[in-house]
């Protein structure tokens, strides 16, 4: 699955204690995890890619859990501790799945279970390695279109909000009864379609 050289590998594993006693409430953070294992390290050391200032190292995690409910909650606390991007990879049962947070921001990006992913872990840099792992789980954009990492970050972004809203005002539409609060809703919804539609056109242009 992950298809990195021995070098990398760590295979240690981390109790949750670890964590659990440097956060507030962090027991019950925790309780979905069975174990974890601090599997793989990717750095300049390990895999001989240089790495950048803003991407030192690279860790993967195995998370084995006792649902198949992913602890979000869990992840930050340990990327708060943990100064460098985790590839988390979830196990429970026989179903996988994977997950990264993204650097300085409180935002993850979770694959669903069994979705088959191919990570690539070779590139110039440290940082773009990280940039092509969290790049896997963009559902909206068309990535081969968008060389500028942030900017393909805001349009996805931008396209899931639009997508909820557009959500939202329809079955606002649908339940309304006055005619004419359903026009108004109308108004809000049909420029919002349209930029949606206008993202989607220049995602896939």
């Amino acid at each position: 699955m992950m298809n990195l050289p021995d070098s990398c590998k760590v295979d240690k594993f981390i109790p949750k204690q670890t964590f659990i006693k440097k956060i507030t409430n962090g027991k019950a953070l925790f309780a979905n995890i069975e174990k974890i294992t601090w599997r793989y390290k990717l750095s300049p050391t390990t895999i001989n890619i240089p790495s950048t200032k803003t991407v030192e190292e690279i860790h993967i995690f195995d998370l084995i859990l006792k649902t198949s409910e992913i602890p979000r909650k869990a992840l930050l606390e340990i990327n708060k501790l943990i100064p460098y991007p985790i590839l988390f990879n979830f196990k429970h049962a026989d179903s996988v799945c994977h997950g990264i947070s993204l650097q300085d921001e409180q935002k993850q990006y979770l694959s669903s279970w069994d979705e088959e992913i191919s990570f690539d872990f070779n590139d110039t840099n440290l940082e773009k390695v990280y940039q092509n792992i969290v790049k896997k789980f963009l559902k909206h954009v068309d990535i081969s279109s968008h060389s500028d990492f942030k900017q393909t970050l805001a349009l996805e972004h931008k396209i899931i909000t639009l997508k909820k809203e557009i959500l939202s005002l329809e079955n606002k539409i649908k339940k309304e009864k006055q005619f004419n609060k359903q026009l108004e809703l109308s108004r809000i919804l049909k420029p919002k379609q349209q930029e949606l539609q206008n993202l989607q056109k220049d995602t896939h242009g």
